[in-house]
């Protein structure tokens, strides 16, 4: 059934269980995701992910965290983000703090349950991880950046010390805390003595700052971890139409009750990728199907030569974002999935997929969301009495507040009403004279209403223009929680905040996060 709401809000929707056609389990229903059956290869995954946490000089923690994952009943509460410079944006914590919340929650002695972050080193979009965003106490946004080649995973890019030395001389000619300065570069430098690719650099930056409170990280171009894949992938390629056409039906469905898909998989596309090379590179590029031959643009292949590649080598096939959280979901023993916005979208086009390759849909979790208070800005939304909230409409909630402060709204209010009972009145009148006329009255009503809207809104900015204070303040907000136009979490990168104020308070201050929710974090 159609949407009425000509914008609805996916998120609310899927809360409020109005979408539960395309996911397996219920908002929040723990106790039946803690209760599907997981059949996992638990000793060979164990081994492939101690491999890699020692490899990247992971503490004690995690290997106990990984003893535990053994247990024929554990799960795992499972989220991931791409290998991002300076571990991306400050939503990269938010994700794994929400699934180690989750874990902490659910985990029992009888059933252990563990977080996993996946880091998605198999993603080849490297314009969307090579570089940075540093705002340092001048409030001069820092981009720090490094030279990527295009359409390589991110775990076949060899770490390359010069993007250190590049991170560490834009961080010392930045204003931020001398002593901070020191410890963030001697993170940066531990971190890549162990780092043999871009997407090791990552994970173990990650370790680093949370592996001590048990997170596992899971690279799945590790060569014992993609191996795992092989079924599914070999199941894949026997009919790869089938998880397109499940990806595009639930697109159409979700068009139908007015959201517009995440996913779309275009003609002869297929839910895999495969590796090519292209002199010394690696390329990773979608694999195609016309009915008979698998093709990309260079090559051709038949099944068997693809078969035969990925037993010589099983990361020479990747998934696709219709197929990625299969593959995740088919070698670790998930009960959730910790999700952005976007994500819980694409997930819903993903049931089919699951049915089809007979993998348990987890339940799919709405993340939550963390904005750093600075102490200065905190005091400026204390003082104009803003919440968060009011920064998802800055514009307006400015307006508003420089009308209030100057005493002006109080009348534009009192205006608005004097108009709408004048106008009432009219109506009244208007119909018992003639009740063909109601629609005339109705439409300059309208008119009324968008012209105060207009003179409330120029006033606020002729306000804004004349009160340099006010104003000041105001930048200095969005400067801080709307940078670029861009919510904070999802732009500014998380060592703006440990050059400022020190490693240890940021992370004190990210693991107060609950489970689920927006939320302001005091620094």
């Amino acid at each position: 059934m159609p949407s009425s709401n000509p914008n609805p809000d996916f998120k609310d929707f899927y809360k409020q269980g109005k979408l539960a056609d395309f996911f397996a389990l219920a908002p929040e229903d723990t106790n039946s995701a803690l209760s599907q059956k997981r059949s996992v290869k638990r000793e060979a995954l164990h081994d492939a992910l101690s491999r890699y946490a020692k490899k990247l000089g992971a503490p004690k923690e995690v290997f106990k965290q990984l003893e535990r994952l053994k247990h024929p009943e554990s799960r795992v509460i499972a989220t991931g983000q791409q290998a991002g410079l300076l571990l991306g944006p400050n939503y990269t914590l938010s994700k794994a703090v929400t699934a180690m919340k989750l874990a902490q929650a659910l985990d029992t002695e009888d059933k252990p349950v563990v977080p996993v972050f996946w880091v998605a080193s198999q993603d080849h979009d490297t314009e969307e991880i090579n570089a940075g965003y540093l705002l340092d106490f001048e409030e001069t946004m820092h981009y720090l950046k490094v030279d990527l080649p295009a359409s390589t995973p991110a775990a076949r890019i060899p770490f390359d010390k010069s993007w250190l030395e590049a991170m560490i001389k834009e961080i010392n000619n930045g204003n931020f805390n001398e002593h901070f300065k020191a410890d963030v570069n001697a993170l940066l430098q531990d971190a890549a003595n162990v780092s043999e690719t871009f997407s090791d650099w990552f994970a173990a930056l990650l370790y680093r700052l949370l592996g001590k409170y048990g997170l596992i990280i899971l690279d799945p171009m590790q060569p014992d971890v993609a191996d795992l894949f092989k079924p599914l992938f070999q199941k894949e390629l026997d009919s790869p139409t089938v998880s397109v056409n499940a990806v595009n039906d639930a697109a159409q469905q979700l068009k139908s009750l007015g959201f517009e898909p995440q996913l779309g998989r275009g003609e002869a596309a297929t839910n895999l990728f495969i590796e090519e090379r292209d002199g010394d590179r690696v390329q990773r590029v979608l694999l195609r199907f016309d009915g008979n031959t698998f093709f990309t643009e260079k090559h051709t292949y038949s099944k068997n030569e693809l078969l035969a590649k990925l037993e010589l080598d099983p990361r020479t096939l990747t998934p696709a974002a219709g197929l990625r959280p299969i593959s995740q979901d088919c070698i670790l023993p998930t009960a959730i999935t910790v999700v952005g916005p976007g994500e819980l979208k694409y997930f819903a086009q993903l049931k089919g997929v699951y049915d089809y390759h007979s993998v348990a849909m987890p339940l799919i979790w709405d993340r939550a969301t963390a904005t750093l208070l600075e102490p200065p800005i905190k005091r400026i939304m204390e003082k104009f009495g803003l919440s968060l909230a009011d920064i998802g409409h800055f514009k307006k909630a400015k307006e508003e507040k420089l009308l209030e402060l100057q005493g002006h709204a109080n009348v534009f209010n009192e205006s608005l009403e004097t108009l709408a009972d004048s106008l009432e009145k009219l109506l009244k009148e208007v119909m018992a004279i003639d009740p063909t006329l109601a629609g005339t009255v109705q439409k300059g009503e309208k008119h009324f209403r968008q012209t105060y809207e207009i003179l409330r809104n120029k006033s606020g900015l002729a306000l804004a223009n004349r009160d340099d204070t006010y104003t000041a303040q105001f930048d200095r907000l969005e400067k801080h929680l709307l940078p670029n136009t861009t919510p904070q979490e999802r732009l500014i990168s998380p060592f703006s905040f440990f050059l400022k104020f020190g490693i240890e308070p940021v992370m004190n201050a990210f693991l107060t996060l609950p489970s689920k929710g927006d939320h302001a974090l005091t620094l």
